[in-house]
This record gives C-alpha cells, structure tokens and sequence, in this order.
C-alpha cells in the first residue's frame, strides 16, 4: 500500500502566523506516509530551509522546485519520500503575476515507474485558468504511467476526469474542507485508473491553515 500526503504548509505557519514547523513535522512523522507533496515551501536564510529540515527531521530524501526567488534565497514546492528517486523535472506554468511550477519526480514502487506531480496554482483567476488548461493537457498524455496528481490548486470545483481519479469522491468525501476555516476544499489527490483509492482522510489538526490530505493507494498489477 503506497501512502501519500499533499500539505500546504504555509511557510510553516498556522492561520495566525504562529510558527508552527516542528508540530507539521510531528504530523508527517505521525502519518509514515511514503510520498509527500508540500507547498509554499521556503529555502532561504530569512525564513529557513524549510524542505531540507523537514527532510533531515523524518529522514527522507527531498527535491526542491523554486517557483520565485525570496529573501535571499527561493519559494515553492517540495516533495520529499523515502522510495528511490530516478528523475526529476519542473515544469513551468503560465502566470500573470507571480510564478508557478509542477514538480514532477518519478520513483520507483513494486519495482515499477511511477510519476508523482506536485504544484500549486494560482490565486488569480485568470492565470489558475490557464495552469489548469495546461494542466489537463499534461494529464491526458503518458496515459500508459502510473501517476499521482497533487497539491493546492486554490479552486473548489477541478476535475480531470476521465483519465484520472478524484480520491475525495471516490470515498464521498468531497464536502470536507482542507482550508477548514474558509470551508473550502482547494487541496486535491488525483490518481490515474492504474490505483485503488484504498484510503481518504485529513489530518485533524490546523498546524497550518491547510489540513494534510492523506491516501492509500494500491497499484493494479501490470
């Protein structure tokens, strides 16, 4: 059974913008999950090296993909596992105002290639329309990989049916919401038809102003 986790952990903040890095890392390492995808995510010396930490702290191997340059240092998403890591690439997504990336890093599971998208769209409306154009686009190729889909897509309603699975709906869980003091769901784990959606929860405490989204996935055989 394959373990995955989306979190936003909002530069290791909560919603009040109390530091609250350490208690996210007791969170992952409560989880054991063997994939995870963070955002806003820093690496610089003003706010940390927030991905190497983590890493370092849980004992995982990290990639990180920049989106902008921030105080020295960068801003952006992070995915760290401890599954042998064979390639990696970021994909750059059209945006009016500020940057934004798909990491896409392949691993191997049960002896077999999977790919593993972590990304995080933006909050103008406009720009979030394109990336997720881009996005299906992306989606709909390489249909013969197994594949993860996951991160903040900062929007309520995304679909990328038919190729892929909304692990939320697949357990009816769509209405619980992942900003929870907003009431919205923006985090997402999408899989294509190669996996079972074995698992959907989220992590029950607001470390940040996202909730942890957590899976279980078990790949068909070949």
């Amino acid at each position: 059974m394959l373990r995955a986790v989306s979190y936003n952990i909002h530069s290791g903040r909560d919603l009040f913008w109390r530091k609250r890095l350490e208690q996210m890392v007791q969170a992952l390492r409560e989880i054991q999950p063997d994939a995870i995808a963070l955002q806003e995510v820093h690496q610089n010396p003003k706010y940390g090296y927030q991905a190497d930490y983590i890493a370092e702290q849980l004992d995982y191997q990290v990639v990180f993909a920049p989106s902008i340059a921030l105080a020295g240092g960068y801003y952006g998403n992070a995915f760290l596992t401890r599954l042998p890591i064979h390639d990696t690439k970021v994909i750059s997504l059209p945006a009016k105002r500020e940057k934004r990336t798909l990491l896409d890093v392949s691993v191997k599971w049960e002896g077999r290639d999977i790919s593993i998208w972590n990304t995080h769209c933006s909050l103008n409306k406009a720009s979030r329309f394109y990336q997720l154009q881009l996005l299906m686009t992306l989606t709909s190729q390489q249909l013969e990989l197994p594949r993860l889909v996951l991160g903040d897509f900062n929007a309520s309603s995304i679909s990328f049916s038919p190729y892929y699975i909304d692990c939320a709906m697949a357990h009816g869980k769509e209405n619980l919401h992942t900003l929870p003091a907003f009431r919205r769901r923006l985090d997402y784990i999408f899989v294509s038809q190669h996996w079972d959606v074995c698992r959907y929860d989220l992590y029950p405490i607001a470390w940040s102003d996202h909730l942890p989204v957590i899976v279980d996935l078990r790949l068909h055989d070949a």
